[in-house]
């Protein structure tokens, strides 16, 4: 006969089985991200031998976490080269092609200025131009799918 509690036993196995599954995915995945952090380490220091000449200086990713100050090659202070976000890009090219026209432009014009700038599809044009608008006050919407840059007289 089978009844609720039967049922309920039976849900509980089940979840045990599902939490299993899960943790051997999460420690799968975590296994490979740690293959290729130790790949890329080891590229990275047969590139610093190279421009280097030596690997004195090169930390481990793991034991470099684990230390509470940041990684120093002797005294010098490696600056990465500062990455330009994909939004950001897009948002640049809107204001540059804004500011380069005196009359109204429209949203598509725009869409595409973006796409052959960037190399990135705008998703959603409005959700987009508000965010435009709300950086800088000087872009308006005049009409469905029309804007503008009003330089301050």
């Amino acid at each position: 006969m089978f009844n609720e509690r039967t049922a309920l036993k039976i849900r509980l196995e089940q979840m045990a089985d599902a939490e299993e599954r899960i943790l051997q995915e999460f420690r799968r995945e975590r296994q490979t991200i740690l293959e290729r952090l130790r790949e890329l380490d080891a590229s990275e220091s047969a590139v610093g031998e190279l421009e280097y000449g030596g690997s004195a200086d090169i930390v481990p990713i793991s034991s470099a976490l684990d230390s509470a100050e940041p990684v120093r090659k002797s005294g010098i202070r490696m600056t990465k080269p500062k990455k330009i976000g994909k939004s950001r890009q897009m948002h640049e090219a809107a204001f540059r092609i804004l500011k380069e026209r005196l009359q109204p432009v429209k949203g598509t014009e725009i869409q595409e200025f973006i796409l052959n700038e960037t190399g990135f599809k705008v998703a959603n044009m409005t959700t987009f131009m508000k965010t435009i608008q709300r950086k800088d006050k000087q872009v308006r919407k005049l009409d469905r799918g029309l804007y503008i840059f009003e330089k301050d007289s």
